[in-house]
């Protein structure tokens, strides 16, 4: 930030408190607001943020929304949300890793969120592959019967089949 190096180190810790309560306080806010309303508003924070070193919490919070409403949509089926969700957590992971420099507890955090997307992604993708699968084996026995029933029987057009 402008101005620090002429400060005393103790008005700079001090700001530097001052914007870690800050933001602290931003992520608490956030928290009573549904998922997406709640990315919405820690991006807006991030927008109007000057200070590059007090984003990375704000960064792991939406990670941390996201990986957990991927694991959400994954636990009920709906694949297509989980997949997003897990996708969404790339930025985030991207600008912790460049914001810190791939060091301290908050990168460390993101690596773990990293790591678990990317196995939770890799879950989806199988499961709706299974699923698209089943659906598409399960056109094909139906359709194999009606071959086997029309072709065996000829019952087309005989009502009495």
């Amino acid at each position: 930030m402008i101005g620090r190096a002429c400060q005393s180190a103790q008005w700079t810790v001090k700001l530097d408190d001052e914007f870690e309560t800050c933001v602290e306080d931003g992520i608490d806010l956030a928290e009573t607001l549904p998922d997406t309303r709640r990315i919405e508003t820690l991006e807006k924070y991030l927008q109007v943020m000057c200070e590059d070193s007090q984003k990375p919490p704000l960064f792991l919070e939406i990670a941390t929304v996201l990986s957990e409403a991927g694991i959400s949509a994954l636990t009920t089926k709906d694949f297509l949300p989980a997949l997003q969700s897990f996708h969404d957590c790339y930025r985030p992971v991207q600008e912790i890793r460049r914001l810190t420099r791939e060091t301290g507890d908050i990168y460390n955090e993101a690596k773990v969120i990293e790591n678990d997307v990317a196995f939770h992604m890799a879950t989806a993708s199988a499961l709706q592959a299974i699923k698209a699968g089943s659906v598409f084996q399960l056109t094909y026995s139906y359709c194999k019967l009606g071959l086997y029933l029309y072709h065996n029987f000829n019952c087309y057009g005989n009502k009495h089949c």
